[in-house]
């Protein structure tokens, strides 16, 4: 059985053009047991209401592998769909406890190059690009680029309120491997040589946009060298960790009647 075992020393954050095909993006984090999370609050235009924000939550980019003994990743398909689930319906209840409404976005069109699709893979760009500008240990920050988080997907957005009238979309990434057989073994062979490899990770970043100007309003990212999203209650914690300091629209309310 696949098992995550905990790196002991510095590893390279594989690429996410590697492991989904996106823009390029090197982190180096120190994973010693732990979860790191790291977001970006710019939601002073959350919008405040009796009923509160309503989020659309799009379609999930969820990817579950091995890890096999020589690092590479190897996708499983019946993980991936599982987790997406698991991952969806935590999300749901987190809006919800936090106070917003929330609907799941169905893509009316079959076109894999419509503009909903189109938007997805934006933002998984834009997010990566995000994260090494701002996030990033060792940071790619880019010369025409502000130290303020003012990132957007842009008026193209504003797509996704037709039919639903939400105030905001919420766009999740989200990585998760597991040591093989051969990969734990090699670890613990290394282990009695002083040497630590790294074992399976979480990764993954997730943005709440502006539908009405497409601007980021909220970013968090997370790593974590244990956790389990092939199961529903550890992948509630996941969600937990991946929506980490998300504004409460509850608590936002209250603010606003005083």
């Amino acid at each position: 059985m696949a098992k995550k075992i905990t790196s002991i020393i510095p590893i390279s954050f594989l690429s996410l053009k590697r492991m989904s095909n996106l823009a390029l993006i090197a982190v180096i984090l120190f994973l010693t047991a732990c979860t790191t999370t790291n977001s970006i609050n710019n939601a002073e235009s959350l919008v405040i209401s009796d009923d509160g924000a309503k989020v659309l939550v799009m379609p999930m980019d969820v990817e579950l592998s091995v890890l096999t003994a020589i690092g590479a990743l190897e996708p499983n398909a019946e993980w991936s769909i599982a987790a997406s689930e698991y991952i969806g319906t935590a999300i749901i209840d987190k809006l919800s406890t936090l106070g917003y409404e929330s609907e799941v976005f169905v893509n009316p069109s079959d076109d894999p190059a419509s503009d909903y699709v189109q938007l997805e893979k934006l933002h998984e760009v834009v997010g990566a690009m995000a994260l090494n500008h701002h996030m990033a240990p060792v940071k790619l920050t880019l010369p025409a680029k502000h130290p303020e988080f003012d990132w957007s997907l842009g008026d193209d957005a504003q797509i996704l309120k037709q039919g639903t009238d939400a105030d905001y979309a919420l766009f999740v990434y989200f990585r998760d491997s597991y040591s093989s057989a051969g990969r734990v073994a090699m670890q613990v062979g290394m282990a009695l040589l002083g040497v630590g490899v790294a074992g399976g990770q979480q990764l993954g970043f997730a943005s709440l946009v502006n539908l009405d100007s497409g601007d980021i309003a909220w970013f968090n990212f997370l790593a974590s060298s244990v956790g389990d999203a092939r199961e529903p209650e550890t992948a509630a914690k996941a969600v937990e960790n991946l929506l980490d300091n998300l504004p409460s629209q509850i608590e936002e309310n209250i603010a606003h009647s005083e």
